[in-house]
């Protein structure tokens, strides 16, 4: 379950940019997540709200956006991955190479100053 250890970073990444910004409130936290960095949505919301109650970002909203993968290939394909489990390139077979959709990045805070 590492939706732990990822929803810690995040708090901590959260914490640290409302405090260099003056926030006296933060609102809301948006955070992109890769369909191939295999985090669990549900999981990371639990992890926020109950990591969040004794700290600044008590009641804020933690707004995931989903990034869907995109690989390429030696063939030329570049485009979904329509087998997430081999990344077989559905024009060739043979293996692509993730070019998007693996990082999970804080993008935006709405903060109260």
């Amino acid at each position: 379950m590492h939706e732990l250890s990822i929803a810690t970073d995040l708090i901590n990444t959260a914490i640290d940019t409302a405090k260099q910004n003056d926030a006296r409130e933060v609102i809301s936290v948006t955070v992109e997540i890769g369909e191939l960095a295999l985090i669990n949505p549900e999981q990371l919301q639990f992890m926020y709200q109950v990591l969040t109650e004794e700290n600044m970002l008590k009641g804020s909203k933690l707004i995931i956006i989903n990034i869907p993968a995109v690989a390429e290939c030696e063939c030329g394909y570049k485009g979904p991955v329509p087998d997430k489990t081999t990344c077989s390139c559905p024009n060739c077979g043979r293996t692509m190479r993730a070019v998007e959709g693996r990082d999970i990045c804080l993008k935006t805070m709405e903060i109260e100053v």
